[in-house]
């Protein structure tokens, strides 16, 4: 089940006017929502402000509204809500509604849920007090809630109603809401419910015919499927309990999969190991040897770990395997091992993954000169910025500021990985070269939203012997708490 949120502002079209000197208080809003559609918050919001200032609307109040529930500001939301409300907006309960029942106040989500019902007929608050009172067990009020959205034409709400009446006990009814939602609307779902319905009244000629509807959508075998949705809904003994019927019953490889999952999820790893050996034994693919070996690991025994890895490297499985290979001897405290057993694997010199992989490995145990070797064969087969990145940081550990830049600005140049322009800028600046530093700088700023750079925006400016722009980046970043950037103010006072 889910809950329902209506996205969305208040749009306002207003003709401007030109001639003004200020900006009416239509003129703000249309401003604000132009930010707003661009996800440009902090302008938003300040045009919405005034705009507010001038002329306090229930649209307006909404949109602050929206804005601030969109940057998880819920006290500032909850606020301009609540005005929009008084000043006659009444989209705003069902936001209120919401609003409140993320944060698990229940008796306020209902509160505004039912306004929103009274005042704008809206279908998803209905559908959302369905889901209250369901979960508050308060089922008579859920059934009328899940009625009333069904009677405007939710299509959801019928298998909801189903699910309640068979709840109470009242098989007739869950038996026509289960219908409607799976004849008329082709839900697998309630098709599948349908069929433990009848199930349950030894109808297995309706049981089979909607087992199989369910199916045909999708939804694969009957105990296999029961036991899947209970799984779904943390179910875990009757998941358990008809996952074993599967695959006792049906033979079903894929309960004995899940079944084995269900079991290392809830850390029962030997019976975890029985099932997916048996999945291993009916069919060796790589994918079952994957599971062997996650399972031997979780369980420390990792010579048998090493050899269902290495098995599922050869059958399908390579990068995944290898991965798991790899994390497996690092953490022993074996990188160089990781390292070797990753060279011998076939076609490793043309796999760039598998190249970096035995990089990082030498890198982690401290052997520069073969990670460094490793990441120039990521880098040549593959490309990997994440090799280059890597790379840069070995080389400036290394004080080769020249080789370090070069990755750095290859990152930021040719793949717009912005994040890397700081540490370019940082490199520029150590080599006395400050229009270099200030154009990644800038980029970093701007681009990356690295607020850090404005500090080295000053110095770098101050070194070109440009102080008054030096003076503006460090007024931010003093601004923004940065002692050295204040430090360096008032020196030059």
């Amino acid at each position: 089940m889910k809950k329902r949120i209506i996205l969305g502002i208040i749009v306002l079209i207003a003709t401007f006017n030109t001639f003004s000197e200020e900006l009416s208080s239509e003129e703000l809003f249309n401003t604000g929502l132009k930010y707003h559609t661009e996800k440009n918050y902090k302008e938003a919001e300040k045009y919405y402000k005034e705009s507010f200032l001038k002329k306090a609307d229930g649209d307006t109040a909404y949109n602050l509204g929206v804005l601030y529930d969109t940057t998880k500001d819920v006290k500032q939301a909850e606020k301009y809500y609540k005005e929009a409300v008084r000043l006659g907006q009444v989209k705003a309960y069902y936001k209120l509604g919401y609003l409140y029942s993320k944060n698990k106040n229940k008796n306020l989500a209902i509160e505004n849920y039912k306004q929103a019902v009274e005042k704008t007929k809206n279908v998803d608050a209905m559908y959302n007090l369905g889901l209250i009172y369901e979960e508050t067990n308060q089922k008579n009020e859920a059934i009328k809630y899940f009625q009333m959205a069904a009677d405007k034409g939710d299509k959801d709400s019928y298998d909801n109603l189903g699910n309640l009446y068979m709840e109470t006990g009242n098989l007739a009814l869950a038996e026509k809401n289960y219908k409607i939602a799976a004849d008329k609307y082709n839900n697998a779902e309630a098709a599948y419910n349908l069929g433990v319905l009848y199930e349950k009244k030894n109808d297995n000629k309706n049981a089979i015919k909607y087992f199989e509807k369910a199916m045909s959508a999708g939804i694969k075998g009957g105990y296999y499927r029961l036991g899947l949705l209970y799984d779904e809904v943390k179910d875990s003994k009757k998941a358990e309990q008809y996952y074993k019927l599967a695959v006792d019953k049906e033979n079903d490889d894929t309960a004995a999969y899940n079944l084995a999952v269900l079991y290392e999820k809830s850390g029962k790893l030997s019976e975890a190991e029985k099932y997916f050996l048996s999945a291993y034994n009916k069919n060796k693919t790589g994918k079952s040897a994957l599971n062997l070996g996650t399972i031997y690991e979780k369980q420390k025994k990792y010579d048998l770990a090493e050899k269902y890895y290495k098995e599922a490297m050869n059958s399908g499985e390579k990068q995944k395997a290898a991965y798991n290979l790899i994390y497996l001897y690092q953490e022993q405290n074996k990188g160089e091992k990781a390292a070797e057993i990753l060279k011998n694997m076939d076609g490793v010199n043309e796999d760039p993954e598998l190249l970096y992989n035995i990089a990082l490995s030498y890198d982690t145990a401290n052997n520069k000169v073969e990670a460094e070797k490793y990441y120039l064969k990521a880098i040549e087969k593959g490309k990997l910025t994440i090799a280059m990145n890597n790379l840069a940081i070995l080389y400036y550990e290394q004080k080769k500021l020249q080789e370090s830049l070069k990755y750095y600005k290859i990152l930021v140049d040719d793949y717009g990985k912005t994040e890397n322009a700081y540490n370019t800028g940082l490199i520029y600046s150590q080599l006395k070269q400050p229009k270099e530093a200030i154009k990644y700088f800038e980029i970093a700023l701007n681009k990356a939203g690295n607020k850090n750079a404005l500090y080295n925006l000053g110095v770098s400016y101050y070194d070109l012997g440009d102080k008054n722009t030096a003076k503006k980046y460090l007024k931010q970043a003093a601004g923004n708490g940065d002692k050295d950037a204040q430090l360096m103010l008032d020196g030059m006072e």
